[in-house]
This record gives C-alpha cells, structure tokens and sequence, in this order.
C-alpha cells in the first residue's frame, strides 16, 4: 500500500557518504518506516523524531514508512563514496 502511494510528501532527499550517519527530522510521527535496501543503506529513529541513515554501499535506495494516521513518508537516499 505504501508504494502505490507514490505521491507521498518527499521534501527530503537524503545523501550520505558509505560509512558515515547523517540525520534529519521527520516531519511527524511514524508508525513504520526503513530503507528498502538494508545492502545500500540502514537507518533508525531516534526518540525525539530524528532519522538517523548510515550509508552501507553506493547506490541508491528509499527510506518507506507511514504515520500515525497511515499517511506515507518517502524519502530518497543516495549512498556516495567514503572520503579518501
């Protein structure tokens, strides 16, 4: 159900180098929500809100998840190489 709502609030692209963790606010209460491709990228929610995303490989991947009212969250995420 998720996926066929592709129309989903997307403000967030979210871009992150392999081995390093970045972290944004999501805009409100999740019920469920992670990455599609746990090989690309991994994540958690921190208890005040926060998504906290660690680039696993390059590529690219979406955080899914719904609410509390079932409305959908989807996020872009690039995974890009590790500084040298």
């Amino acid at each position: 159900m998720i996926a066929g709502a592709a129309s989903a609030q997307t403000t967030t692209t979210v871009e992150v180098r392999v081995g390093e963790t970045v972290s944004f606010a999501l805009p409100r209460l999740v019920q469920i929500i992670d990455t599609e491709d746990h090989a690309v990228a991994t994540m958690i929610v921190t208890p005040d809100g926060h998504a906290r995303v660690t680039g696993v490989s390059v590529g690219q991947t979406r955080i899914i998840g719904r609410d509390l009212a079932q409305i959908p969250l989807i996020f872009p995420v690039t995974v890009i190489p590790a500084r040298p």
